[in-house]
């Protein structure tokens, strides 16, 4: 991975770690979104592959995670 990559990566991941817990696992399930479109977008420089759906439908599915805890949260 270039250096470049690798500081962009740290700086996302710094800026992951100050985001406010807006519910249990909230900061976990950004990284790990981020994690995933951030591996599209390699591919998508390696293979030239169409992201655009897999990055909407990451963040539709992180959406869902949020509404869930949230529902989860009020409901307890």
């Amino acid at each position: 991975m270039p250096l470049n990559d690798r500081k962009i990566i740290s700086i996302i991941l710094e800026q992951c770690h100050s985001i406010e817990d807006r519910c249990v696992g909230y900061q976990d399930e950004m990284i790990r979104v981020i994690a995933e479109i951030l591996e599209y977008e390699y591919k998508h420089r390696v293979s030239r592959m169409n992201i655009q759906k897999k990055i909407n439908d990451k963040c539709n599915a992180a959406a869902r995670f949020l509404a869930s805890q949230r529902s989860e949260a009020t409901n307890s």
